[in-house]
């Protein structure tokens, strides 16, 4: 049956039926990204090209499920081979199929952020650096964007060496020896991921020749959130067919802390002069007011690529602004509009709260328990990370790879077993001192000066452990092999013990045995497509996931979450809160950069609402247990001086910034008639003006026909 493009739009069908070489997709927020991927893989499946041979690459696993789902059910199955990975996933899968090529083992562990911080305070004690372990979260992030960048430890030291700044010396030092230990663990951090399978394509011409002839056509989606690594990865996959499609939305760029570089979408057509592009500007998402005064923000912005947003959807709601007196008063207005919300007939799971900070959730968590509405946080402590599940499935990682000492430094007393913390510095001391592994540390355990006869036995008695667990283990399926960990490791008997103490424990245990289902639904997932799951491969999809996978749309909650992770979400009802100079957008991006990637953020947070959209902010905020004033945030008055609407300025409140020089000359002299220009906003004439001293405000009617009203002595007015 021929696949059916009636549903598509005229610049979506041209993308779609894009017959070969470069093509950029320019799809703004809501204009069916994703529709124009799943149904370009469908076409070129449908004209020919094998589906192993196509390769869609996206940025969360969630997407890549969705995607997979989409393909398979336009080609009525027979897309089931398409590669469709996120990055992490597809460098994995190469990694595993060619770890021999870079010295790796098969079983390779993938380290997460806390696996990483132990690994660098480790790195810390070898260089005598450890009285700055506090930093080691720091060292973290300069690793990961060197890694980002394409440098390894050799690199970044030659970079380090011609830097006048200690600082980056230092983390060269620390970023050899985590390196080398990451090596002794058999481990990869995910930085590694995708340096070593760009290092694999570079040194071994037989690996990269046959991918470059396998992937006819590469497809990536969320092209402007792609860092160097990434962009170099692309590049080279596509470099003998050249059919590569990206597909994104230079508005949308948020990442750059991450090691984003939105150049590679603003510069694909200099990549590829030959490079077709195509603008999807149809919103099927949002009202046209949303999208009005989202395209009223996003326009000031310089470094951007041209588009303008439409919808056939009606107006719809105004905006609603609304400026409360502190950070209390503003979770309770959010809280009872949600309830007008509940009253007019909508379900909490149609409404999301986004703020810029995850220390802004504490408040809206409170006024949402005390409404006893239910919520859920999105991104906060996932189910994975949760201290028994770690400790499950360090077991696991143990058995997969011994030379895992991150994961082995973990359970090595859990149960309680008689090696507390002064016996693992103890055997950590040696494994330093010897370079070896903290397995190794403990065979050598009656070698081991410090560890008592006590701790030498129970060290003994845990590796026989750990030997029996991986023989009955090898073989077995992953929910097999868990459950195996929790019976025959103790985990369940000492838990149910903990149980009359511990009123927390049964959830524990509760815990641990939604781990063992989802294992066994992972399971079959696997068997359906015809494959089978070992350890090994569940932990590393375990490794892989992200804090937006878990998020669950069905469930009638209210949804919390960071305006980060709330790109490529959509909810009826959006709030957008904290909009505040100096939160939103937040103090320490004063750079033009970084002020942009800030105003793409929050063009993010009001495209994800279809209906009805409100933005707040606190003319007070306590912070570090000091109230400090606040000016409403810049993007209100872009978003709102689209549709002629005001905004009040917060009254004064202590310790508030010093006035501008021009502004209190203004305020001696401001009146009605008097010409002002503000860097924003442009030229504009004083229409109103009220109150006196530090309380004086004027209302402004810019050229272009925008109205609003601002405190004299703090705004950044001048005469003209």
């Amino acid at each position: 049956m021929a696949l059916n493009l009636a549903d598509l739009n005229e610049p979506q069908r041209k993308a779609v039926l894009h017959e070969g070489g470069p093509l950029l997709v320019l799809a703004g927020a809501g204009t069916g990204k994703t529709r124009v991927i799943t149904h370009r893989v469908a076409k070129l499946i449908e004209s020919g090209v094998p589906a192993d041979r196509i390769l869609a690459v996206t940025f969360t696993n969630k997407a890549a499920g969705e995607m997979r789902k989409r393909i398979a059910d336009l080609t009525g199955g027979t897309g089931a081979a398409v590669w469709v990975h996120t990055f992490h996933s597809f460098a994995c899968r190469l990694l595993r199929r060619h770890h021999e090529k870079l010295g790796l083992g098969r079983n390779f562990t993938i380290y997460d952020e806390g696996d990483q911080k132990r690994t660098i305070v480790e790195a810390m004690k070898i260089l005598g650096l450890e009285k700055e372990k506090n930093k080691a979260g720091m060292y973290v992030h300069i690793i990961s964007r060197a890694k980002d960048d394409l440098l390894d430890a050799g690199s970044y030291e030659i970079h380090a060496m011609t830097s006048p700044d200690p600082a980056r010396q230092t983390a060269a030092r620390i970023y050899a020896v985590y390196q080398r230990k990451l090596s002794e663990a058999g481990a990869l951090d995910f930085g590694d991921l995708l340096l070593k399978v760009c290092e694999l394509l570079r040194n071994h011409s037989d690996v990269r020749d046959y991918y470059q002839k396998l992937f006819l056509h590469v497809l990536v989606d969320e092209y402007q959130d792609t860092n160097h690594t990434q962009y170099v990865l692309t590049r080279t996959l596509a470099g003998l067919h050249r059919n590569l499609c990206v597909v994104g939305d230079d508005d949308q760029g948020i990442y750059s802390w991450r090691g984003a570089n939105i150049r590679n979408i603003l510069e694909f057509e200099s990549d590829f002069s030959d490079a077709k592009v195509v603008t999807l500007e149809q919103n099927y998402r949002s009202t046209a007011r949303i999208l009005e005064a989202a395209a009223s923000v996003i326009k000031y912005n310089k470094n951007r690529k041209s588009k303008t947003l439409w919808t056939e959807k009606t107006a719809g709601e105004p905006i609603e602004v609304r400026e409360l007196p502190n950070e209390i008063e503003e979770a309770r207005w959010v809280v009872a509009r949600i309830r007008e919300f509940v009253g007019e007939g909508r379900s909490l799971r149609d409404i999301a709260v986004f703020y810029r900070t995850n220390a802004q959730s504490r408040s809206f968590e409170e006024a949402l328990t005390a409404a006893r509405m239910p919520y859920v946080i999105v991104g906060a402590l996932r189910f994975y990370e949760r201290k028994e599940v770690k400790d499950v499935l360090a077991y696991a990682r143990v058995l997969v790879n011994p030379g895992d000492s991150a994961a082995l430094g973990r359970i090595v007393n859990v149960p309680p077993r008689g090696l507390g913390k002064t016996s693992l510095d103890t055997l950590g001391h040696f494994a330093r001192e010897h370079g070896v592994p903290l397995y190794e540390a403990l065979k050598r355990a009656p070698e081991v000066p410090g560890l008592t006869p006590a701790c030498r036995r129970a060290a003994q008695r845990f590796l026989e452990l750990l030997e029996h667990l991986r023989a009955q283990a090898a073989s077995r399926p992953p929910s097999a092999g868990l459950e195996l960990i929790v019976e025959a490791g103790g985990m369940r008997e000492w838990l149910e013990r903990e149980t009359e103490t511990d009123p927390e424990a049964a959830g524990r245990l509760e815990n641990i045995q939604e781990l063992i289902n989802a294992s066994k639904d992972y399971e079959v997932q696997l068997a359906e497509a015809g494959e089978t799951a070992d350890l090994a491969r569940y932990l590393s999809e375990i490794a892989l996931q992200s804090g937006i996978d878990a998020y669950d749309a069905a469930t009638p909650v209210v949804t919390l979450m960071t305006v980060h992770l709330a790109k490529g979400l959509e909810f009826p009802v959006a709030f957008l809160t904290g909009l505040e100079e100096g939160l939103f957008p937040i103090g320490s991006n004063a750079t033009p950069a970084g002020l942009e990637e800030e105003r793409r953020l929050c063009y993010v947070g009001m495209t994800r609402a279809r209906e009805h959209l409100c933005l707040t902010g606190a003319a007070t905020r306590r912070l570090f247990g000091t109230v400090f004033g606040n000016l409403p945030s810049r993007f209100i008055f872009e978003a709102q001086l689209a549709q002629g609407g005001t905004v009040m300025s917060p009254g004064p409140a202590k310790p508030l910034p010093p006035p501008r020089a021009a502004s209190r000359a203004l305020a001696a002299g401001a009146r009605v008639g008097m010409r002002v220009r503000h860097p924003s906003f442009g030229f504009g004439k004083i229409t109103e003006t009220s109150g006196s001293g530090e309380t004086a405000k004027v209302t402004v009617r810019f050229d272009d026909g925008r109205t609003t009203k601002l405190l004299v002595r703090y705004a950044p007015l001048e005469p003209a």
